[in-house]
């Protein structure tokens, strides 16, 4: 079993199961889009009578309205901010429904793209050279809907993520991101969607009920501009709804149109699988460099502060920090040491009190949550920095 040495993005699906069904926190609200909550609203105009009788009407029409939310899986190569749009999913649901849809837009699909020649002018790489905000327009044009909003999500986040609900990592991303088929894009996309559909079918339940603080922990890596309440309020009604008990409530369609020799595939991981995947030479070969390069970066990067260019070093720093490379290190205590490391560094590279506060406190919940006491402890020395 082959892994896959660029970090491409697609079993962000697993999130999208648990976007819908539990509850979001963007770590920043970057986007114009906004998507304010019902249970805000409701909770505004609260005090009278009349009052409680607008917010009751509100809610109705917030029940009737469709939400389409946007999923994006980003590959974006060590250091490089200017990720490509490689997965791309809405998910349309109105609380008032049964059912819900999921629409699939290979990232392939293509599209105009000025001073780009043709067989590079795809949807994928608008994302690289314009941006999510401008890559959106073109998936609303394709799609036929309008966004409300939408979510992000890395490579290293979704490890993260499966690893944390005891999920196969790198066997789950070689399925998805597989496109050795005649059709290509188009097959590896519905694969996506059908990966998203069993997680509906199959994890919702155990999403929903997971402690609060834990889901905060797993979707706080999570980027966009969905807010908890929203998500919040929309995966109660589906759990209300029974929609993730029965598969024909989850619609897959695919935009601009489905290919006809597209075929139903489904995920099967066995323990031999697994097992061979830990032991093959690639994988193993990556993890190694992984590492060299990421230790290397915080050793360089210490030079530079100790040498009084710490902002160089924060240059060099922070989209490896933002990415959470050392998420893709599949040895724990390599990986914790290298985050903790990680971190001490770039609370280095700043004076900014404010921004030093929120980091190690996101690192001290993330310990408590993850029971790791030996480097509960040892935040107390970050918080010292």
């Amino acid at each position: 079993m082959r892994i896959i040495k660029k970090a491409i993005v697609y079993s962000f699906c697993l999130i999208n199961s648990a976007f819908l069904l539990a509850s979001f926190i963007p770590i920043q609200d970057k986007a114009k889009l906004t998507l304010i909550s019902p249970v805000i609203q409701a909770a505004v105009s609260a005090n009278t009578t009349n009052d409680q009788i607008k917010t009751d009407n509100n809610k109705s029409e917030e029940d009737n309205k469709q939400y389409n939310i946007l999923l994006l899986g980003l590959d974006a190569r060590r250091g490089d901010g200017r990720p490509r749009c490689d997965a791309i999913h809405i998910f349309s649901f109105s609380p008032s429904e049964e059912f819900l849809t999921i629409t699939s837009i290979p990232r392939g699909t293509r599209i105009n793209l000025a001073n780009v020649a043709t067989q590079s002018a795809y949807l994928s790489n608008n994302c690289h050279i314009n941006g999510i905000e401008d890559t959106i327009s073109k998936i609303e044009e394709i799609a036929g809907v309008k966004v409300d909003a939408y979510l992000t999500v890395g490579f290293s986040q979704v490890l993260g993520i499966l690893r944390a609900m005891n999920l196969p990592t790198t066997p789950t991303l070689q399925y998805l991101r597989n496109r050795r088929y005649g059709i290509g894009d188009y097959q590896r996309s519905h694969n996506q969607a059908n990966f998203l559909k069993d997680m509906l079918t199959s994890h919702f339940g155990h999403f929903y009920n997971l402690p609060n603080n834990f889901r905060e922990f797993l979707f706080k890596n999570l980027d966009g501009n969905l807010d908890f309440n929203t998500a919040n309020y929309l995966a109660e009604a589906i759990f209300k709804k029974n929609i993730y008990l029965n598969p024909e409530n989850i619609i897959l369609i695919t935009k601009p149109e489905r290919s006809k020799y597209v075929n139903e595939l489904h995920i099967d991981l066995s323990e031999n699988d697994l097992e061979k995947e830990r032991n093959d030479i690639e994988f193993i070969t990556y993890q190694r460099d992984l590492e060299n390069y990421l230790n290397n970066l915080i050793s360089g990067s210490e030079q530079e502060i100790n040498s009084g260019f710490s902002n160089r070093a924060y240059q060099k720093l922070i989209i490896p920090f933002q990415q959470k490379l050392w998420l893709q290190i599949e040895d724990k205590t390599i990986r914790e040491e290298i985050h903790y490391n990680f971190l001490k560094v770039i609370l280095l590279t700043t004076t900014d009190k404010t921004i030093k506060e929120t980091l190690v406190r996101d690192y001290i919940n993330e310990a408590k949550i993850l029971n790791n006491n030996d480097y509960l402890e040892k935040a107390k020395e970050l918080a010292k920095i």
